[in-house]
């Protein structure tokens, strides 16, 4: 069965992927700039500042300053955080589709008779 064979080597491919990703953090990057008015009545504006924004208990919006020297590293585990919701929900529907396999080939056994069972015919025909 090539299938079952390439869905067991995938899923393989998700754990060794997901063991490559050593940091991660939930929420989004985002960048932001303050308005900011000069005597002349000029506005310009200020920044960019780094926020890192995510839920936290009881779904409350949280707001995390992040240095302009951590943006690029915080971004890339943003994008590690993402990247292992996608491989963990791909892990899952690989791992229904061998559970499927499995009953499938489970199927054939359900007629045999169990050890109970055969104890109790064999004890009869003495």
């Amino acid at each position: 069965m090539p299938e079952l064979h390439n869905l067991s080597a995938r899923r393989r491919e998700i754990v060794e992927e997901i063991d490559t990703i050593k940091s991660m953090r939930k929420g989004t990057l985002s960048t932001r700039h303050n308005k900011v008015t000069n005597k002349n009545s000029e506005e310009t504006l200020n920044g960019p500042y780094y926020v890192l924004t995510k839920k936290g208990a009881g779904n409350k919006t949280i707001s995390e300053p992040i240095p302009a020297t951590d943006a690029p590293r915080v971004q890339e585990e943003v994008d590690n955080y993402k990247r292992f919701r996608q491989l963990s929900a791909e892990y899952v529907d690989v791992c229904e589709k061998l559970s499927r396999f499995s009953d499938t080939k489970d199927e054939g056994k359900k007629n045999l008779t169990s050890p109970r069972n055969s104890r109790k015919k064999s004890a009869d025909s003495h």
